[in-house]
Parts: structure tokens; sequence; C-alpha cells
């Protein structure tokens, strides 16, 4: 069997089953950003009748610019993931530079994996920021930092003018965002709302309320009004996984359908799947769960849809740890501060956890 060319890679995972979920939504960021990745979710064909133990240990000693090694009691268990940690590490003793770049689920010892090698804690940090870590760490060059963000998406018919509409709904709320976090996308207006500023509790219960409340005093036909949670750029958002996942939700023909079921319907509010699991599933804020049913996207992506004044709409939201067929785990995710690129893979010299920055 011939090996794979050098270094046809960016970057290449290791991990353990237990950490799929996190592990995919970053295989997918990186992919979207254009970058080349071995997550072997993509590889089914290619591995399909190969020898497993030469090829993977081709892609993790040669075949990759870096290896992003997910650390976790379940990863040191483990045999195939062993087999990838000493290839990893094989290749990372002849490096002059990074090249294992650690991110840690918890605080299993990874044999030969020095408690002075930089590293990144999944616990607190999103797969987005984690992303702009791995990024910058490629391009060598600082990447955008981002922040924690309520992402609303509303969409209406095209001559609507809905982003006066948003600016209003905010302003009744006494929220003040910087004017180029509302932007206009064709038929629908996107509003970052950052956390610092208003709670995700805050923007699914009133500010949603809000623009349902102006939309139909100003008589706005089949409104709707998608609530996301994400990473954004600070500063001019422009585009984001994020962004664009909000939009998406809104646009969604899951939702299209609601206005079909019930003609009466004047608005509909939609939470996406992160939302539902971190704010409204745990009541934060005065959200109430049996407000919303759930449906999914044509890719299974969850979304949970709420109809003002019909309570009753549509199928009971999914109990929690649920998962329907053909659709990806329910992710939940802690957001914490920005992360530098620098600290990952190189090694850092630290007096204590309390002098980790």
């Amino acid at each position: 069997m011939g090996g794979p060319a050098a270094e046809p890679y960016d970057f290449c995972l290791s991990f353990a089953t237990e950490q799929r979920p996190y592990v995919e939504e970053v295989a997918e960021l990186l992919r979207k950003a254009g970058r080349t990745v071995f997550y072997d979710a993509y590889e089914t064909a290619k591995l399909l009748g190969e020898d497993l133990y030469t090829h993977l240990d081709e892609i993790y000693n040669r075949g990759s610019r870096f290896c992003v090694l997910f650390a976790s009691e379940a990863y040191v268990r483990k045999v195939w993931t062993r087999h990838e940690r000493r290839s990893v590490q094989d290749r990372a003793m002849r490096e002059a530079g990074a090249y294992l770049l650690p991110v840690r689920f918890d605080d299993t010892p990874v044999p030969g994996l020095r408690g002075t090698t930089g590293y990144v804690d999944a616990r607190v940090t999103s797969p987005a920021e984690l992303v702009r870590i791995l990024l910058e760490k490629l391009a060598g060059e600082p990447q955008a930092a981002t922040v924690s963000a309520s992402i609303l998406a509303v969409k209406a018919d095209p001559h609507t003018d809905l982003e006066d509409l948003v600016r209003k709904a905010l302003s009744h709320c006494r929220v003040s965002v910087a004017p180029e976090l509302i932007s206009a996308r064709g038929s629908s207006v996107t509003a970052v709302v950052p956390e610092a500023v208003l709670s995700v509790a805050e923007v699914v219960v009133d500010v949603t309320a809000t623009i349902a409340d102006l939309a139909r005093k100003g008589s706005v036909p089949a409104l709707r009004i998608a609530v996301h949670r994400g990473q954004v750029p600070a500063g001019q958002p422009g585009e984001s996984v994020d962004l664009t996942e909000a939009a998406e939700a809104a646009a969604s023909a899951a939702v299209a359908d609601v206005f079909d079921r019930v003609p009466e319907a004047g608005c509909v509010i939609v939470a996406t799947q992160r939302v539902f699991d971190t704010v409204i599933r745990p009541g934060r804020g005065g959200c109430n769960p049996a407000q919303f049913s759930w449906t999914t996207t044509a890719d299974g992506r969850g979304l949970y849809v709420k109809v003002p004044g019909f309570p009753q709409y549509g199928r009971p939201a999914r109990p929690a740890g649920a998962t329907p067929a053909g659709a990806a785990a329910p992710r939940t995710y802690h957001f914490g501060g920005p992360v530098t690129a620098g600290q990952i893979g190189d090694v850092n010299f630290f007096g204590s956890d309390d002098d980790r920055h």
C-alpha cells in the first residue's frame, strides 16, 4: 500500500468516540474555513480495505501539518488512540516547532505529554473558538478574536423594512448595539447581540416578543425570528459559521411549513438546538420549554419552534437526551474567554494553575 503524499492535510484529529460531537463540529468548521482535515467520518471510502495500522501511522506521523489531540480519560485507555498518539509523539520528537496541539476534556495525564505543554481547555472553549486558534496557529498570524453572542435572524416579505424593525425592537428593550452588528441580507436581517450586553435568555424572551409585537402592529406577514448562540468576530462581524446557521434556521423549510399548518399564525419564533439545550430547556431567565415544539431541518439539525398565540402547535418538544434518527446528538458547550494560539502546542512554564494565561 502506498502511503499518502507528504502533509496532504492541514490538520489530523485524534480523539476518542466519547468526544465525537465536539470534534465533529471542529472538523466541519475547519472544512468550511477551506482547510484540509483528516477526520475519520470523511475518509470512509479511503479507509475501506486499507491496513489501518500502517495507514493511520502514515497520517499521524507524516501526513498532516498539525495534529490536534483531544485528550481525555477515554482517549488514554483506548487501543487505537494509543496507536495514533505514539505516531504523533514520534513526529513531535523530530519537529523543531509545535506539531502536537493538545485539547483537554479533563485532567487525565497523557503518557509522553508534558504538563508544561500549552493546551486548550475544551471545557471552557467552544468549537468555533478552538477553530480560530487552530487557524491562527496554521497561518502564523493572529486571527480576529471572537465574542460570545446571541444571533438573531429575522426574515419576512422582501418589501418589509426588517432592519428598522429590529433596531426599534432593540431600542424598546433598551439594548444598544453598534450599527455594524445589524445587517440586511436580501429578505432577512441578522443582528448580533453580545452576551456581555444582554443574556441569551433575555433575547429569547424579551427581544423576540418585542419584534413580534412591532411586526403585528405593522402588519408584517409571515415573520420568522430565529435565535442562535455562537461565536462571531469581534468588531464588525462580516461572515461566520454561526451567523450562517442563524440565517439558515430562519430560512428553513421546516419553519415555512409552520405557516402552511397554521395559516393564522403571523409570526414564528425559532431556537436552534444550542439555544434550546443551554437556555430554554433549563428554564433560564423565564424561558418556558413547554412553549416550544421540536422539528428538524432537511439535514437533521434540531430546531425548536414557538408560535405566539398557538401554544399547542405541532409536536411536543423532544425529551431531554432523545436524539432523532439520523440527527447529530445535542451539543452543549461553555463559552470561555479568548485563548491565544501561542498557548497550544508550545512549551510554557507555569508556576501553578493560577499562573496560566
